[in-house]
């Protein structure tokens, strides 16, 4: 018979496996670290088993841990199951929702599509990280990414297509009037150019060449700013011609505030995806927000 006492360490042992820590698996869990510790202490004692290698910067599991880790996670997720299906006739959205995306896509798309759901629904809360790192949903606690380009490959995830982002290349209509009209790609160095910089390199454009050909192009390096949002400011102040996303700068263009600049030039557009840790069973805060975003973009 499993009495609360194992499950709460089994628990634990899974939290600290996933977050690499007991530190973190105690913040992810409401707990104290040594709460979490003794735990996973008093697992090791009746298994008669090491479950972790520790030192005194990292833990990692056992060859024994991680077969024992790779078991109860599927006995984690049959109770879960079991759980959400008693619990089918409570359709409405509860709990806190953890949600991680770009800081300039999530606030101008994300966040207006998942608020109103917290309006609708008292009982859900929403914690929202703007980040451009690529977090680990299990280590972090996330239940939902908003990512652009490669979603990743991993066998606990799955990534949903929202839709795609165009880039375009675009300036101020007064720089643009200053020197000659820009034909082709050889024309663009007449220009002072913003590089969105990051991870201390400047980022290429994508563009095409006249025989349709994907070029990672490279802009002057003078000017460099580590945000979109910086980039962006800077383009409509005139002061150099940036490659950014259609959804950013479509307002801009219709109003005159920005021109396109060689659209025949337009390179691949980046598909943006949501994506979540594989769950048989997914809780409806999770569905209804993936639902809300797939609803809101178009395809």
């Amino acid at each position: 018979m499993i009495n609360s006492d194992r499950l709460n360490s089994i628990r634990a042992f899974v939290q600290a496996a996933r977050a690499g820590g007991f530190s973190l698996a105690a913040e992810q869990l409401g707990q104290s670290r040594s709460t979490v510790g003794k735990a996973v202490a008093r697992l090791e004692s009746r298994l008669q088993v090491k479950l972790f290698q520790r030192t005194t910067r990292s833990l990692s599991l056992t060859s024994e841990g991680q077969r024992f880790y790779e078991d109860c996670l599927q006995i984690l997720a049959s109770l879960d199951a079991a759980e959400n299906r008693l619990a089918q006739h409570a359709r409405e959205p509860a709990g806190r929702l953890r949600v991680s995306a770009p800081p300039l896509f999530g606030e101008k798309w994300v966040l207006p599509v998942l608020l109103p759901l917290t309006q609708h629904w008292n009982a859900l809360a929403l914690d929202m990280e703007f980040t451009t790192q690529r977090i680990d949903l299990a280590a972090e606690g996330v239940d939902l990414a908003i990512r652009i380009g490669d979603p990743g490959q991993h066998a606990e995830l799955t990534a949903r297509h929202l839709g795609s982002q165009p880039l375009l290349l675009c300036a101020s209509p007064t720089l643009v009037g200053q020197v000659p009209l820009i034909a082709h790609l050889d024309d663009l160095s007449a220009y002072p150019h913003l590089t969105l910089l990051e991870q201390g390199r400047s980022q290429p454009w994508l563009l095409k060449n006249q025989q349709d050909e994907l070029l990672h192009w490279p802009p002057a390096g003078r000017l460099r700013l580590s945000t979109m949002s910086a980039v962006y400011a800077a383009s409509k102040a005139g002061q150099g011609i940036a490659q950014l996303p259609h959804w950013l700068v479509n307002d801009d263009i219709r109003d005159g505030r920005l021109v396109e600049i060689l659209p025949q030039s337009r390179g691949c557009s980046l598909p943006i995806y949501a994506v979540w840790l594989k769950t048989p069973a997914m809780p409806q805060r999770l569905r209804y927000a993936i639902d809300a975003l797939l609803a809101a973009f178009p395809h």
